[in-house]
């Protein structure tokens, strides 16, 4: 970007519809304030100043001399101060991403008034706190908020699930709590549900609840990094559209229920970090499962013919349980495994070579085991292969203004700015150089290593 010069005071001879300049500043350049000839356009509909580093208060005045803006995404920049609605309403604004800043305080509680068609509000990692402002729930065309990353408190709004317009909702990692299973049954529309790092509670079980009950909608419920306890609902193992459950990280204990068999459409299951204990159900072979984690409990038994053959599976970690024996020569069937964690357990015996048969592995942990024997010489011919296949579930998106997309906001056609289809990240953990690493995102698709030590 060529900052104009501190002089530069005189109106611009042209008016702009739309700009984008995203990651245009330099990390030289600091602290940055909004050029001033945007303080003379009137005619934008789409604003892109994204991971600029831009200072000061959010410009709000951008809202009310644009009147038919319907884009503002200011993510990444280093607005601070607290968030002031505009004065005066904007029935055009669509979208606004005020994610990655270091914005305070409360969300003010009359901020759906000036935006009635808003269809997407973005305000994630920043240090907003207090209550979610009951509005949102009122907002008839709203499809995808996500508030994640704050430092949020007290209770979900229940219409803010059962009754609003929304399809993803993303509440992660704030200090709301709250009984909120039974307002998750009621959910209208939601497809994407996260809730992952609050302080919700309750006994998942106890929840008395049909199939015919349960919200058809939703595909992925993320309630991992809770405080939910006792045994795993039998009757989530009958919601067979779910394509991503994870429970990781609560206090729920007893066996996997033999419903969750049922789970087809199950691609991402992660009930890792519980206190789970038994065996894997045997008849855990789904056809379309690509994310299993069920590290960190007290599962016992053999490794199960549950995952015998099945041709999606890409990453496998049973680390920290109690299994036992041999891993079986079935091994070899899982033609797309990339992720094999057998870290922590009491597995002996041989290696066995039809390891070597999997080449899509790159990452192989038998550590921590009771193997013997020779290790297969035919390990070391495994390419250990960099595989996108490991990032199926992505985290974070950037916006871009492609020439196709210019032409579609030209002729006021929405679509340019895409929400991920997932926010149920693939992570895993490895130890390399000594040192034991949680890696997760695009950096798995280059990762690679093998540990077959003992310690």
């Amino acid at each position: 970007m060529v900052m104009e010069p501190s002089f530069y005071t005189s109106v611009p001879k042209f008016q702009l519809t739309i700009i984008s300049l995203p990651k245009c500043i330099t990390s030289q350049q600091l602290n940055l304030e909004l050029p001033t000839f945007l303080y003379y356009q009137y005619d934008l509909t789409y604003v892109d100043l994204s991971q600029n580093n831009f200072s000061g208060t959010v410009p709000t005045w951008l809202l009310e001399n644009n009147t038919k803006l319907e884009d503002l995404i200011l993510m990444g920049n280093s607005f601070t101060g607290p968030l002031s609605s505009p004065s005066a309403p904007n029935s055009n604004v669509s979208l606004i991403d005020i994610s990655q800043n270091k914005l305070q305080g409360q969300i003010p509680t009359n901020v759906c008034s000036p935006f009635p068609q808003l269809r997407q509000l973005l305000l994630s990692k920043n240090a907003f706190e207090g209550d979610i402002p009951p509005c949102l729930s009122g907002m008839k065309d709203l499809s995808i908020l996500d508030l994640s990353n704050n430092q949020l408190s007290g209770r979900v709004p229940e219409e803010l699930i059962t009754k609003s317009s929304l399809t993803i909702l993303r509440l992660s990692n704030n200090n709301l709590g709250g009984h909120v299973l039974p307002v998750i049954l009621n959910a209208n529309g939601l497809s994407n549900l996260y809730l992952d790092g609050n302080n919700f509670s309750g006994e998942m079980a106890n929840v008395d609840v049909t199939i015919s009950e349960f919200p058809t909608s939703l595909r992925e419920i993320n309630l991992g990094n809770n405080k939910f306890y006792r045994n795993l609902p039998r009757w989530m193992g009958n919601v067979s559209f779910l394509k991503g459950l994870a429970l990781s990280q609560n206090g729920l204990k007893g066996s996997i229920p033999m419903e969750f068999c049922n789970l087809n459409d199950l691609e991402f299951l992660d009930l890792s970090e519980n206190n789970l204990f038994g065996s894997i159900p045997s008849c855990f072979n789904t056809l379309n499962i690509k994310h299993v984690h069920l590290q960190g409990n007290r599962l016992s038994g053999p490794l199960p013919i549950a995952f015998y053959n099945i041709s999606s599976l890409v990453t496998l970690d049973l680390r920290g349980n109690n299994l036992t024996g041999s891993i079986p020569k079935w091994i070899g069937t899982l033609c797309t495994l990339s992720v094999l964690l057998l870290k922590d357990n009491h597995f002996h015996g041989e290696v066995p070579v039809q390891l070597c048969k999997l080449h899509s592995l790159s990452i192989i942990d038998l550590s921590q085991n009771m193997f013997s024997g020779i290790i297969p010489s035919c390990l070391g011919n495994l390419t250990l292969s960099m595989d996108g296949n490991k990032i199926l579930f992505r985290g974070e998106y950037r916006p871009s203004l492609t020439e196709d997309g210019l032409m579609n906001k030209l002729g006021r056609l929405h679509g340019v700015y895409s929400y991920p289809s997932s926010y149920l990240e693939e992570a895993i953990e490895f130890t390399t150089k000594s040192g034991f690493y949680s890696y997760g995102g695009i950096i798995l698709a280059y990762m690679t290593g093998i540990d077959l030590s003992i310690l």
